[in-house]
Parts: structure tokens; sequence; C-alpha cells
């Protein structure tokens, strides 16, 4: 079975409601080799930037992820299936796993308000597509010192580094 790990991360303007959001996709392997081995000119190809508008923080960074995943199952359509891992840096998205139960059994309705959850429909998508996908979440720990950074923090890194500089462009 072939392994590849994603790589996410999104980006805000909080005043414009404007986002990018970005993602790489790697053979696994590729996170075995030594860091200082991960060059950036590697990354441009595989970089994927997008943009997104009238959002929020936790809405952009799971709309990101979606978009990543679609953008994953379209680039890998013609291999077998494979194990997926998604690194990136959302309290949110790694949340997500744990509070299907609490969100399912509550059917996505906020309990102090008694409203429907703002982004309940997102929530159900991530979910349905976890449930197709089967991916792991790991939560990489954000802007570490370069000294500190191992592969996936160093690719992480590059993807960050990028998501903000798109975003600097859009506005």
């Amino acid at each position: 079975m072939n392994s590849f790990a994603l790589f996410t991360d999104a980006s805000l303007n909080p005043k414009l409601h404007l986002g990018a959001g970005a993602c790489i996709v790697v053979p696994a392997a590729v996170l075995e080799q030594p860091a200082e081995s991960i060059e950036a000119s590697a990354m441009v190809e595989l970089l994927r930037i997008q943009r997104f508008e009238d959002t929020s923080s936790t809405a952009l960074e799971v709309r990101t992820v979606l978009w990543a995943l679609e953008e994953y199952r379209m680039k890998l359509r013609d291999f077998a299936p494979a194990q997926l891992r998604l690194y990136c840096d959302s309290q949110c998205v790694a949340g997500l796993p744990g509070r299907r139960a609490a969100l399912e059994a509550a059917s996505y309705v906020s309990r102090a308000a008694g409203r429907p959850l703002k982004n309940a429909p997102l929530y159900r998508a991530f979910y349905e597509l976890h449930d197709q996908l089967g991916f792991n979440i790991i939560k990489v720990a954000g802007h570490t010192r370069p000294a500190a950074r191992d592969t996936v923090h160093r690719i992480f890194a590059y993807v960050d580094k990028e998501v903000r500089r798109a975003l600097r462009s859009m506005l």
C-alpha cells in the first residue's frame, strides 16, 4: 500500500474575511530523508494555493483541509488505495475526530445558543472525507526555529511561508 503525507496551512486577513490555503502532497518516504535534503525548489512544483473569501479562521482551516483532500484524491486517483497522514497546525482540525461523537449526538446544534453550528456543513464534509479516506491527523507545532526543524517541520515551514506570501499578494 502506498503512503502519502499531506501538509496544509492557511492564512487569513480577518478584516477582509479573505484567506489563502496551501497544500503539498508527498510520498511518505520523503519524510525519511534528512531535513537538509528538502529544498524549496522541489516543493514549488508540489505546492497548491487556493483563495477563500467570506471566511473566518476556523472555517478557513477546515475549508483548506477539505480542498486539500480533494486535491489529494484528484492527484492520486490512478493509485491503489493509500494510507494518508494529514499534517496541519490547526487545533480545530486536529480536534475534529475527537469531537465527532458529541457533535453528531447534538445534531450539530450549539448547546449554549440552541442554534445550528455555523460550521456544521464543513464538519459534516470533513467527517465524510475522513470516513472515505481514513486519514490520520498529525498536529504540527507551527513556527519552530530553523535549527529545531526535522523533515516534517521543514516541509510545513515552507507551506506556512508560502501561504502567508500568497495572502499578501492577494491583498
